[in-house]
């Protein structure tokens, strides 16, 4: 088999880099947190006619792990999603997983942590926006659902 043409190879690199929101067979898929893997773990464990849970090391390391840190419920869960969802198109549902799960204080902290995110930390409206939104979901887990 001949080797692919070195502009193919590089497009085959480039293709996934999560601090440009290129992650290229998983672009389509889905980002979740850990409470919603722990709840998703959960539920199919409890559904009917579903065969027992595989009794293998992978597994239950993946299950203690979830349940370990996941660290809100999914009322509120659902709450920060919904409010980081709101203005369509601002954030890539990678950075709201991401904001759900690590609820960074400050757009400066949140961009250190999620590189993409450097597209607010412009000093204009948009990044007034990320802050709102920020401490939206500081609030949602302090205080509960309503911010």
């Amino acid at each position: 088999m001949a080797a692919l043409p070195a502009h193919h190879r590089r497009q085959q690199i480039q293709e996934e880099d999560a601090t440009k929101l290129q992650f290229g067979d998983f672009a389509e898929g889905e980002a979740l947190t850990l409470t919603e893997v722990a709840t998703l773990l959960k539920a199919a464990r409890q559904a009917p006619n579903v065969p027992p849970a595989p009794d293998n090391k992978v597994y239950q390391s993946t299950t203690d792990y979830v349940n370990e840190f996941s660290n809100t419920t999914m009322d509120v869960s659902d709450s920060m999603r919904t409010a980081l969802s709101a203005r369509h198109g601002f954030l890539n549902k990678f950075e709201i997983a991401q904001i759900m799960s690590l609820r960074p204080e400050r757009v400066e902290v949140a961009v250190a942590l999620i590189p993409s995110l450097e597209r607010y930390a412009q000093g204009d409206e948009n990044e007034a926006q990320l802050q709102s939104l920020l401490d939206d979901v500081r609030s949602m887990v302090r205080y509960g659902v309503q911010p």
